[in-house]
């Protein structure tokens, strides 16, 4: 077996199925790229599939039939591991050597790939969507004779659905999505000598090991008022009783508000939001505040076009939205704080999405 190919499998695989949750980065089950590209301040502006995992309640705001996504392949990858890759294809993997000075070369470096799928179909007050999501992560570690790699890798599989009802002409509203995931995965550290070795193969490694599912429920709420600016107040509880997966991680119970005003200009419609997340600290790696505040703004141009930018946990964030009726393209940049306090350490990355849909 070709032990080049093996790592790249762990890297490539996880875009076909399997998943990983990164021990610093504040956890959650799965967050799209239009609220990406906002900075991630979306329980306001929850006006499509994304609603299921920010604020149900928003899909009041949703006019009629919203949209059905049949076939959307999303997949992330930080800029590390675009680099990580093309070196990668150049090694001698038979030559533990050289694996052991890659690896040094590359050390503090996280390594990252997210892909998923979420065919769902959303309308006025209801959604509904069938998850599937990967995601692998590494860092190289211990510089010197033997760097070691931590290796996490999950799969996410699951079923969501919300539902939402308007009072006093929709100015209140209020929303529940219940979420049923299962999650199969390892957390294991390899060596050099590991990845040298016939025997490693981290995706094998992860097929092999045991499943773990939970049920939570998210309860969302939105408040509307009527002028010029139109601002909105939303306040959620996610994952209430926790999605616990046991050894391979834990999505805690968090409360999380905010705020938007959504002018229209002319046939510029817009959106400017600020959300803090986690207020309760539940969420236990850290509680720096900065990692939890996310600043977002989205401009909705007539028939195909969205511009998107924000700020998430101290990091600038983009995004661009092209909505060709069945067909759309999405992308977004942003950077993930994986340090203990936000500006201490960021990992950047990129997501693209092709959506078929109508």
């Amino acid at each position: 077996m070709v032990k080049k190919g093996i790592v790249v499998g762990v890297l490539v695989g996880g875009l076909l199925g399997m998943g990983v949750a990164a021990a610093e980065e504040l956890p959650s089950l799965y967050r799209g790229i239009r609220p990406l590209g906002m900075g991630g301040a979306f329980i306001t502006l929850s006006d499509d599939e994304n609603a299921m995992f920010f604020n149900p309640a928003g899909l009041n705001d949703v006019s009629g039939f919203g949209g059905v996504g049949l076939i959307n392949p999303l997949v992330e990858v930080s800029k590390n591991t675009m680099g990580f890759y093309q070196d990668l294809s150049d090694l001698d993997t038979k030559n533990q050597q050289k694996v052991i000075d890659f690896l040094n070369e590359r050390v503090g470096e996280r390594q990252h790939v997210r892909a998923a799928l979420l065919p769902n179909f959303y309308m006025h007050n209801f959604a509904i969507a069938g998850l599937g999501q990967a995601t692998v992560d590494m860092e190289i570690r211990d510089r010197g004779a033997n760097p070691t790699m931590p290796t996490h890798v999950r799969l996410d599989t699951g079923v969501m659905a919300s539902g939402a009802f308007g009072f006093f002409d929709q100015m209140f509203q209020i929303g529940v999505t219940g979420k049923f995931v299962q999650r199969q995965g390892v957390n294991k550290t390899y060596s050099a000598v590991d990845i040298v070795n016939d025997t490693f193969d981290p995706i094998d490694d992860a097929d092999k090991a045991g499943k773990k599912s939970d049920f939570a429920l998210d309860i969302g709420t939105k408040v509307n008022f009527k002028s010029f600016l139109k601002p909105s107040v939303a306040l959620v509880v996610q994952n209430i009783t926790d999605l616990d997966f046991e050894e391979l991680g834990e999505i805690p119970q968090q409360v999380n508000i905010g705020a938007s005003i959504n002018p229209d200009f002319w046939i510029l419609k817009t959106t400017f939001a600020v959300e803090i997340d986690d207020l309760t600290k539940n969420v236990e790696v850290d509680d720096d505040l900065y990692k939890r505040l996310h600043l977002g703004a989205e401009f909705r141009f007539p028939m195909i076009l969205a511009v998107r930018a924000g700020v998430n946990g101290g990091y600038l964030t983009a995004g661009l939205g092209i909505d060709f009726w069945i067909l759309s393209l999405s992308y977004a940049t942003y950077a993930e704080e994986i340090g203990a306090f936000s500006g201490q350490r960021s990992d950047r990355r990129h997501v693209a999405q092709l959506s078929l849909g109508f």
